[in-house]
């Protein structure tokens, strides 16, 4: 029968639409044809009309690969799936959505048998091959990809129930050989059904421009590919196609929803790592790796996106748990990189993070410490000084502090760590504060002083002692309150510190040469970002006594892209002037506002005068 009707169609495409409207294809996938029976026995009394008519069966599944030695699926079933997919590639045929809408509802009513479902997904692949154009549009108007990723997500769901352990990875028990041979190619042909939905899903997205602009908008669909993110060999994949989603440029405001719908979706991935495998420190680290990824595309637009999805709470909340040595401090190690990448250059997120884990960031302090049972380790140390500093540190490198939060959360970790990473942590601080008033005016705000002396009272080796008096030395010349100097003259009196006279002498010592600093006696600390003397107040312009400002500068570092300003005094209408500083110059700018009327029109005439002085 089958074979008749392929080769009417092939001698008359036309009558393609009267198989339609006869309801051929129901007839097909019905009870009485496509799901009669299960045994070959069956089957041959159905189709074995004729010796020559089995032959030509026989030919047309090997010419396209689906004569299968699959348990469930009979030569029937391979060969109606054939038949329609013949129909749904005719060149006469431009529109097979219904040869299409078949062959899925023929995959979705035989989830339990793993080898037809590989069928049909094949069937799909050639079908988009040969037919593309026509295709792509049957697949956007039925949700093939959601479906089929459905019954993918099934497939995996099976396999896990009935090996929640690795033995269906291939290792197990050789005993009872005939059932496990039998159950061994059933979770063969789940895991190539699953792995042919994921191609099919990739395959649609790389041939259609629109593909992933259609899949970014489908929420069902973003659903059942996080899914498959639990299956380890296509976990890789899986982050692929997450990151090639992040990489659509948003175009409308329904694309910002969908990007922070997607970003929801991604950091619950991480809840339910947590909640439902054994190796979510392994996923765990391969989703941190990939956010940084995402970050890098477009690192503002991606920074307040996350922000807005409660990104630090997930990432954060992942230090909750008992790890082994190894994964434990790879975990950390990208938990911290993570969030350096979040916060980088973003006031609004460093903002948000704090309130979250309070000033110093206490909160993260407290997991680290107790996360890190065994010694904080030298890249652990880093880690923190790259977060520090919004990127990475160098040591070689003159750097400033970009986080001052991170301050005191660095000094607590490195009291926890071994004698030798102390004097590499105070001698990388001693080089920051040196050679920078930016970096000693940041810890001195951060109450690093006040840590420091803390530190000296108890510290026991001498080593660690002398550098720690040098930091309080430098930063106390630079800036002390009288709490601080009140602590000093305690521990000078104190019991503990007498008895170890040369404690005593190192801090006298420090003391001596804070007083014999100098420097002005008022100056502005300026960061160079957004930063500047701006007047709010009410200024007259042009002021008719004329306008003066001295000032001596000390820049310790240009900003990459821009200039700094030093200051801004304009009226309410707009009218002053302003000076910034570049590399080489210095731009001087006079804002002037003319009005004038003529007639009933109102003309308004804003002009720029700048004066480029280089330097």
């Amino acid at each position: 029968m089958l074979s008749t009707f392929k080769k009417v169609l092939i001698s008359a495409p036309v009558l393609l639409k009267s198989f339609r409207e006869e309801g051929l294809w129901d007839l097909i996938f019905s009870e009485k044809i496509f799901y009669f029976g299960s045994s070959l026995e069956c089957i041959h009394q159905i189709v074995g009309e004729t010796e020559t008519q089995t032959d030509h069966f026989t030919d047309a599944a090997e010419s396209t690969g689906y004569k299968s030695n699959l348990p469930d699926v009979n030569i029937l079933q391979s060969e109606a799936i054939s038949f329609l997919e013949f129909a749904a590639t005719l060149n006469e045929n431009t529109n097979n959505l219904p040869e299409c809408s078949a062959l899925l509802s023929a995959l979705e009513h035989c989830t339990n048998g793993p080898g037809l479902v590989v069928t049909i997904l094949k069937s799909f692949h050639v079908i988009l091959k040969l037919a593309t154009e026509q295709t792509l549009v049957s697949f956007k108007s039925l949700d093939v990809l959601t479906r089929v990723l459905k019954v993918a997500c099934l497939q995996a769901q099976e396999l896990r129930k009935a090996h929640p352990s690795d033995d269906f990875r291939g290792n197990g028990s050789q005993s009872n050989n005939v059932q496990m041979d039998s159950l061994d190619e059933r979770i063969k042909n789940a895991l190539t059904c699953v792995e042919l939905a994921f191609n099919l899903f990739k395959e649609y997205v790389t041939i259609s421009d629109l593909g992933r602009m259609i899949i970014l908008h489908n929420a069902n669909c973003i659903g059942c590919l996080f899914d498959l993110f639990q299956e380890e060999n296509l976990r890789k994949h899986v982050l692929e196609q997450v990151l090639a989603l992040y990489r659509l440029p948003p175009s409308s405001a329904q694309d910002h929803t969908a990007k922070l719908q997607l970003c929801s979706k991604y950091l619950e991935t991480f809840t339910r790592a947590k909640e439902h495998e054994k190796n979510f420190a392994e996923m765990s680290i391969d989703l941190l790796v990939t956010l940084r990824e995402i970050i890098l595309i477009d690192r503002a637009y991606y920074q307040n996106l996350f922000r807005n999805g409660e990104c630090f709470l997930h990432i954060v909340s992942l230090l909750n748990g008992t790890f082994d040595e190894a994964v434990g401090e790879q975990l950390v190690l990208n938990v911290l990189q993570t969030l350096t990448s979040l916060l980088a250059e973003n006031d609004e997120s460093k903002a948000a993070f704090r309130m979250l884990v309070g000033v110093g960031y206490q909160t993260l302090q407290s997991l680290l410490l107790d996360f890190c049972k065994w010694l904080p380790s030298r890249k652990l140390l880093d880690a923190l000084l790259g977060m520090l500093v919004d990127g990475t540190f160098e040591i070689n490198e003159k750097t400033t502090i970009k986080n001052e939060d991170v301050i005191i959360l660095f000094l607590n970790v490195l009291q926890k760590s071994s004698t030798s990473l102390q004097h590499y942590g105070l001698v990388v601080l001693q080089q920051l504060l040196k050679g920078s008033i930016t970096n000693r005016t940041y810890c001195f705000k951060a109450g690093l002083l006040s840590f420091l002396l803390d530190w000296f009272s108890v510290e026991e080796w001498e080593d660690t002692v002398i550098k720690i008096a040098e930091l309080i030395q430098i930063i106390g010349g630079h800036s002390i309150s009288g709490k601080d100097i009140r602590k000093m003259f305690a521990l000078l009196r104190g019991e503990k510190i007498s008895v170890k006279q040369k404690h005593s002498s190192l801090l006298l010592t420090s003391l001596s040469h804070m007083l014999k600093e100098k420097g002005p006696e008022a100056f502005f600390e300026f960061s160079g970002h957004d930063s500047g003397i701006e007047v709010k107040s009410p200024v007259q312009w042009p002021y008719s006594k004329g306008l003066s400002f001295c000032c001596w500068l000390r820049v310790e570092s240009f900003p990459e892209n821009g200039m700094m300003g030093l200051f801004s005094f304009f009226t309410e209408n707009g009218k002053g002037c302003l000076a910034m500083l570049g590399k080489n110059t210095l731009v001087y700018e006079v804002m002037v506002v003319a009005a004038f009327i003529f007639s009933k029109n109102f003309c308004l005439s804003v002009k720029r005068i700048s004066v480029f002085c280089c330097l």
